[in-house]
This record gives C-alpha cells, sequence and structure tokens, in this order.
C-alpha cells in the first residue's frame, strides 16, 4: 500500500509546483491569455491588463495552497501511519481548495484596478488607480482609435 499512496502524493506535489508557476507566469505577464492555464473567467480574460492584475491578486493564496500540499504531502510521505487514500484526498482538497481562493481575489482585484470590469479604479490601498500599461490613459474606441 505504501507506493499506492507515496506516487499520488509526489504527484500532488508536482501539481501544487505546475499551478503555482504557472500562476506566477501570469502574473508577470510571461503567461498570456489562454484558454488552458491560468485564472479564466470573463473578468480575468476581459483584457492583459485584467489577466495580470488578477493573477497577481491570485499567486498568494495559490502560493499558500502550494506551500500547504507539499507539507502535507511530505509529512504523510515520510509517516506511515498517513499512507491512506484519505491523505491522497486531503491533498487533492488543499490543491483544489487554494485554487477556488484565488478566483475571488483576482476577481475583487481585477474590479478594483480597472472601472471598465465593474469597479471604481482605486486600488485596494485606497490609492487612485493609474492608467492600465495598455490603455496608456487615454479614451480610445474598441479599434484602438483614440477619441
Amino acid at each position: 500500500m505504501d507506493g499506492a499512496v507515496v506516487f499520488p502524493m509526489a504527484l500532488e506535489i508536482g501539481a501544487a509546483a505546475l499551478v503555482t508557476w504557472l500562476t506566477w507566469r501570469a502574473a508577470n505577464g510571461s503567461l498570456p491569455r489562454n484558454s488552458l492555464a491560468g485564472v479564466r473567467t470573463s473578468v480575468t480574460m476581459s483584457s492583459e491588463a485584467a489577466w495580470r492584475i488578477g493573477h497577481r491578486a491570485a499567486l498568494r493564496p495559490t502560493i499558500i495552497s502550494g506551500l500547504l500540499v507539499t507539507a502535507w504531502c511530505a509529512i504523510s510521505i515520510g509517516v506511515p501511519a498517513l499512507h491512506t487514500p484519505a491523505a491522497v484526498l486531503v491533498a487533492a482538497g488543499l490543491l483544489v481548495g487554494g485554487a477556488l481562493l484565488s478566483i475571488p481575489a483576482a476577481h475583487r482585484a481585477v474590479r478594483r484596478a480597472l472601472p471598465e470590469a465593474g469597479g471604481d479604479g482605486s486600488h485596494p490601498d485606497g490609492s487612485p488607480a493609474t492608467p492600465s500599461p495598455v490603455s496608456n490613459g487615454r479614451n480610445t474606441d474598441d479599434a484602438g482609435t483614440v477619441g
């Protein structure tokens, strides 16, 4: 039974590392909007700026979840009494929980920073938002014409 639990725990650690890495890449702009990886909701997919802002906010819960999953799996691998399917389910629950917590964090950040996403344009600390690098602060129509 030991190998039947150690292998899935190792996979959980790998999944936590992959999810954290992808979120980090999306947050720093090296992973553009796509239909395969990241927080893919109508709010975060609305623009490149929303994608980056949302993933910056999602990074903290993702990192915390990844660290918890890694710690739980390492402990479970090291303690024979925890070599049970329930321990694997706990690890999976921690990973999914982190992903679910990152969605509202991303939405709040986008709505605060981008008025067009339904927010007031202020940052979480109450300071006014600066123009996004995509819009450069000018009013443009969908074709990019200044108007």
